[in-house]
């Protein structure tokens, strides 16, 4: 019983936060692309593009890195190696949030963004409008293959770099926490606590 209640609060938490990153993204972008011509608005959605496939690597680094070589440096208050074993240790929360919520998110983004960028073509030139169901499908495909070709790549960068990718996720968001006086890193803190369970490698 005490599962299912914390799976339901999970699946609840997750739905809540895709959603309200999803709406922020999305009427960001919107308001954006509306006061930018084409060519501004196909660099939002390389960004947006660039963004799903940064946190996938991200996802995969967590995965894959180990807390060995971080406990000296955590041992030692390196800034960001206590961060750094924080994420390690909770591979499976950071993958979920990078990969699945980010990932997805930005995907859905990117899809929506192509349609628009394509009517805005077609209204700026309306001699196009015959060949919007190509100057469609050619746009979709290539974000499309951009975005898989990109996280590909990505995949192979993270596997082999894990511990360099994921120590500096775990520096920015030390920097992040000195600025903001929020942690969600250290249970002895505000927002710190503890969950999932710890990966020794």
């Amino acid at each position: 019983m005490g599962y299912k209640r914390k799976s339901w609060k999970h699946i609840a938490f997750v739905f809540l936060l895709s959603f309200s990153l999803a709406v922020i993204a999305s009427l960001g972008t919107e308001i954006l692309m509306r006061k930018t011509n084409i060519f501004l608005a196909l660099v939002l959605l390389l960004v947006i593009i660039t963004i799903n496939i940064g946190f996938d690597i991200i996802g995969i680094a967590a995965t894959a890195a180990t807390e060995k070589p971080h406990h000296a440096k955590a041992a030692n208050k390196v800034p960001g190696a206590r961060q750094t074993v924080f994420l390690v240790r909770h591979a499976d929360t950071v993958a979920n949030f990078a990969n699945d919520i980010v990932g997805d998110v930005t995907g859905a983004i990117s899809g929506g963004m192509s349609a628009s960028i394509v009517l805005e073509i077609i209204r700026t030139y309306p001699t196009l409008e015959a060949h919007e169901i190509w100057i469609s499908t050619l746009l979709i495909a290539l974000v499309a293959s951009v975005t898989v070709t990109g996280k590909a790549a990505g995949k192979t960068f993270a596997i082999q770099k894990a511990d360099e990718i994921i120590g500096q996720v775990g520096s920015l968001m030390a920097r992040v926490e000195d600025l903001t006086g929020w942690t969600v890193t250290d249970k002895k803190r505000k927002g710190g606590k503890r969950s999932g369970d710890s990966r020794r490698n």
